[in-house]
């Protein structure tokens, strides 16, 4: 049987960090699509909607940790969706320096418009997937996100 080590080094097709930077490229080009078409939001902005029905009174630290996002990008991407109408920012009343990031009427009546075609797409992304390969599934994606944490590899 071959070595793991040398599978994986045949050629870049075989890399596991390629066949995923292709996979998220593509879902990210589906979501992208979809949300323009039916919505008109960018995915980031469909993301940071969803954190935030999730985490109703995240701050900005929290909320760019949870989204894996710059908080500098983040910040910018708040104001946008605040003149957009989709967030409002508020002052925290003990804490002058922290701000609670909620959601408008209108980007939860946008999340429940949408939600049904994201939950058919995540149907359509596991059709034909076992409850089995998709528990394999996750369990070798929580081993290779733990990892990609791992800083030295020496």
């Amino acid at each position: 049987m071959a070595d793991q080590t040398d599978i994986a080094f045949q050629s870049p097709s075989t890399f596991v960090t390629l066949k995923l930077a292709r996979l998220q490229n593509n879902l990210n080009a589906q979501a992208t699509a979809l949300l323009k078409e039916k919505v008109g939001l960018s995915l980031v902005e469909w993301r940071v909607i969803q954190m935030l029905r999730m985490h109703e009174n995240a701050f900005m630290t929290e909320l760019a940790e949870l989204a894996q996002m710059d908080k500098g990008q983040l910040s910018r991407k708040i104001k946008s969706m605040v003149a957009k109408g989709l967030l409002r920012v508020e002052t925290d009343a003990d804490d002058k320096r922290v701000q609670h990031i909620r959601l408008t009427e209108a980007a939860l009546e946008i999340s429940a418009e949408m939600m049904p075609t994201m939950q058919k797409r995540q149907a359509l992304l596991v059709a034909g997937i076992s409850e089995e390969d998709l528990e394999t599934f996750y369990a070798v994606v929580a081993k290779m996100d733990a990892a990609s944490k791992v800083r030295d590899i020496t």
